[in-house]
């Protein structure tokens, strides 16, 4: 059941072009591949639980794991908040390590990021928050603010670790290190216990309110919560529960295409165990995992028992189309 590595996290956009001139040709991550499909592809469908997909996907590389940045032609996506809050169920930002929190801060400005007037603007923290142009939370956090950060690296899973490939740098890499943290809002803790049977490592429990000080800059939206940190190796999930204000909840019908940070992809050893045992702890799945073309691996869509889309990812060989071994880590 190891879920060895957060793979990609994944945006979905309404204007690729824009995203991609952010994340890509502004921050500097790198383009590892493109794709698309037409409506009329039940294959898509049939993984995504919908009718008549079309998308546009391209897959950016950010130095510790990938970012898959979608845009669905069909059927049209909804955002559920604007702009985008850590108070709606569901993945509310990514965090990107940096080596300078105010060369990230100008970086980011100068690409076309804002601060936003809701978002704290307390430049001496160790964490900082703007928003992209699609308004979507990104913390930048310094290199040592996060537990055991020097120890993120990529996990290049057991089944093929004989097999290698070369890795790839981000133009930025003395600036932004990469993505090293998801933060999904839950409004059940007990959604934690589901990823941590699924592999992921207890890392740091942070209580914040009544006296105690938030120590990230995305929990200090919130007068009183709790967090959860989980070690997927390469990246920690940041599983936070609002107390006051409460969350929101995800709406029943939401699905993979909406815009925002919308999915978590986990690399895992063995994707038939995994789906199976997942299956049995409240995972939903709209269709069975299936081979890629080619036979380098095998991948499946869900959602998990808070509605939140993941997905599964077996990486067999090094052609793999996102082999972890092509990310460079924290540590350069």
């Amino acid at each position: 059941m190891a879920v060895t590595g957060l793979n990609h996290v994944g945006l979905s956009t309404p204007d690729l072009s824009r995203a991609l001139a952010f994340y890509r040709d502004a921050l500097g991550f790198t383009e590892l591949m493109s794709f698309g499909w037409e409506s009329g592809n039940p294959a898509a469908d049939a993984g995504l639980g919908l009718t008549d997909t079309a998308a546009q996907v391209a897959v950016l590389t950010t130095g510790t794991s990938f970012l898959e940045v979608l845009h669905f032609d069909s059927p049209t996506p909804r955002r559920f908040d604007e702009s985008p809050t850590v108070l709606r169920e569901g993945i509310h930002r990514i965090g990107i390590a940096v080596r300078d929190l105010d060369a990230a801060w100008d970086l980011m400005m100068s690409a076309g990021a804002t601060p936003g007037p809701d978002l704290p603007a307390d430049r001496s923290a160790r964490t900082q928050l703007v928003r992209d142009p699609d308004g979507n939370i990104i913390e930048l956090i310094s290199q040592h603010a996060l537990p055991a950060m020097a120890e993120l690296q990529p996990v290049v899973p057991h089944a093929t670790a004989s097999s290698s490939s070369e890795s790839i740098p981000t133009r930025h890499g003395d600036v932004l290190l990469g993505i090293v943290l998801a933060g999904v809002t839950v409004t059940n803790p007990a959604i934690i216990d589901f990823y941590a049977s699924a592999g992921l490592s207890p890392a740091q429990r942070i209580e914040w309110g009544d006296g105690n000080t938030p120590t990230s800059a995305a929990h200090a939206l919130m007068d009183r919560g709790e967090s959860s940190l989980l070690s997927a190796g390469n990246a920690v999930l940041d599983f936070v529960h609002p107390v006051s204000p409460p969350a929101l909840y995800r709406p029943i019908d939401a699905r993979i295409i909406e815009w925002g940070f919308n999915h978590l992809c986990l690399d895992v050893d063995d994707i038939a165990s995994t789906h199976r045992d997942l299956l049995a702890r409240g995972m939903t799945c709209f269709a069975p995992w299936t081979d890629m073309p080619g036979g380098n691996s095998a991948m499946g869509y869900a959602l998990d028992p808070a509605r939140v889309p993941v997905e599964l990812l077996e990486h067999r060989n090094a052609k793999s189309f996102m082999w972890p071994g092509r990310l460079s880590g924290v540590v350069q």
